[in-house]
């Protein structure tokens, strides 16, 4: 149960750094947007960088449960959103895949982590 928390944490972690870092890097085009939408985006993606370091962090220090579980109902809130969303434009399998490991993996890893603080394993 641990080792797939880790794993899990991880490739989140993976994840929101990819985005964060895509976000920043991202080319300023004023024919597209204009410069607060720009900017506006780019903290989100600073927002998304300092989220992947929580994630790494906690991978290591799983006995954190506070930022644990708060960073499992953020993934979990997310999803709803996103599935939410739906309602404005086609499920693509895409989609469908973001939402599920956004909804599926932070429920269970919320109930392992549940079971390993009960057992005195973290």
């Amino acid at each position: 149960m641990l080792l797939f928390i880790r794993v899990f944490l991880v490739l989140y972690g993976l994840i929101a750094a990819a985005t964060g870092f895509m976000g920043v890097t991202a080319k300023y085009n004023p024919a597209i947007t204009d410069a607060m939408t720009d900017n506006n985006h780019r903290f989100v993606a600073a927002i998304w960088m300092a989220t992947a370091l929580a994630f790494f962090y906690i991978a290591w220090n799983t006995s954190e449960t506070a930022l644990f579980r708060f960073l499992m109902i953020a993934l979990f809130i997310g999803g709803i959103v996103r599935a939410a969303a739906l309602i404005n434009y086609p499920a693509t399998p895409f989609l469908i895949f973001l939402i599920a490991i956004e909804l599926i993996p932070p429920a269970l890893m919320l109930w392992f982590h549940n079971k390993l603080l009960n057992a005195g394993s973290l």
